[in-house]
């Protein structure tokens, strides 16, 4: 039975694929309005997204979504609890009933690990464990808990990214008036990653929904398939002069000290980001959490920046029930709504310096664009009709 309420989706769609096409038209069937919050940029791995917001928002709207709206950098490319807190934060700001999202186990599992985790003597016996084996991880820890009390089956859900989120947005959902809508996750169809993989443009068109591949194929060669490989030299020379000038790092956000010594010495022996990536991941640190690390380095992305709930919220694409969403959200005054980006220059302070600030990565990321063109301060919102 449909209800009459708005369910919001956290999503990269990096590229919208047909397991996102299956989630949508899930939710269409039960939901009056969709509203998707859409990673900005820089997609919480750390990586470059494979298109910009506005072409992946287009995506969106043709796909079933009524409203796309923006997880800005830097909360789109943080750990996966501030990825969810910040994300949460816009779909409790603009009124969202519900929040969806895919898990890669059943709902039930994910409840029960969720109930585990919020307890005191859970997390008094993971730091434990950590003291006691100086060679595990946090995340290791926790599995390793997780395992002991709940069984193999539990230990390995943790360790699935879906999962991952899905448990920081059961976190971040305490308090609020939002209730979680879990999808199951659908193996049958191909990953985002999988699909990147490809990197020819013709293949990975072929992998998507028709609805998606007009909007990506009409910008190949120009604005899609981003190449992050492009950054290289930026990257790697940005952290070669913080090297040598011996610049600190200790505001930086979630950057330790050991671990940005292991970067910037690996960016004196290699050219490549991914080498760098590839040469400092360990147990300790993924290559995800490296990735992050190296952007906070190079951007200067602080920890007092992310700890911040979101000040602003961008449109990037909308239909006439997303404008009624939208109505309503601004009703609420919880958060500032950017309809135009020009328009942010003219908010409050927190609002301008976080558009700022966000809108300076993005012109250096936009350099890996197949045709890059001069920056801008924004394009307007695509603008659809209702499906």
């Amino acid at each position: 039975m449909k209800q009459n309420g708005t369910v919001s989706v956290i999503c990269e769609y990096n590229p919208f694929h047909f397991g996102h096409e299956y989630q949508l038209r899930t939710l269409k069937t039960r939901f009056e309005r969709i509203v998707c919050i859409l990673s900005g940029d820089i997609v919480q791995r750390g990586s470059v997204a494979i298109a910009d917001k506005y072409l992946r928002a287009e995506a969106a709207l043709n796909n079933g979504a009524d409203l796309v709206l923006e997880l800005p950098i830097p909360y789109c490319c943080s750990s996966a609890r501030d990825f969810a807190s910040a994300g949460v934060f816009i779909a409790s700001a603009i009124g969202s009933d519900f929040l969806a999202f895919s898990a890669e186990d059943e709902s039930e599992l994910l409840f029960c690990i969720y109930e585990l985790s919020k307890s005191e003597e859970f997390n008094t016996e993971v730091q434990e464990t950590v003291k006691k084996n100086k060679s595990l991880s946090f995340p290791q820890a926790v599995t390793a808990v997780i395992e002991k009390r709940l069984g193999t089956q539990a230990a390995e859900a943790v360790k699935k990214p879906n999962n991952i989120l899905s448990l920081e947005y059961l976190k971040a959902l305490e308090g609020t008036s939002v209730s979680p809508f879990t999808v199951k996750r659908s193996p049958d169809f191909e990953s985002s990653s999988m699909i990147r993989a490809r990197r020819d443009c013709d293949t990975m068109l072929s992998l998507i929904p028709k609805a998606s591949a007009s909007v990506f194929g009409r910008e190949s060669g120009k604005r899609f398939p981003r190449d992050e490989k492009r950054l290289d030299a930026y990257f790697v020379a940005t952290l070669r002069r913080i090297g040598s000038l011996g610049i600190s790092t200790d505001e930086l956000y979630s950057v330790p000290q050991d671990l940005a010594q292991k970067i910037l010495q690996a960016a004196v022996k290699h050219s490549e980001t991914e080498r760098i990536v590839a040469s400092v991941a360990d147990k300790c640190y993924t290559h995800a959490r490296v990735r992050r690390a190296i952007n906070a380095l190079v951007f200067g992305i602080t920890a007092e920046r992310v700890a911040k709930t979101p000040p602003y919220t961008t449109v990037l694409a909308a239909n006439e029930k997303g404008r009624e969403v939208l109505r309503t959200a601004k009703s609420l005054k919880k958060i500032d709504i950017v309809n135009k980006p020009v328009r942010a220059l003219e908010l409050g302070e927190a609002t301008r310096d976080a558009f700022l600030f966000a809108k300076g990565i993005e012109d250096v990321v936009s350099l890996s664009d197949p045709l890059p063109s001069p920056a801008d301060v924004g394009r307007n919102p695509f603008i659809g009709e209702t499906l």
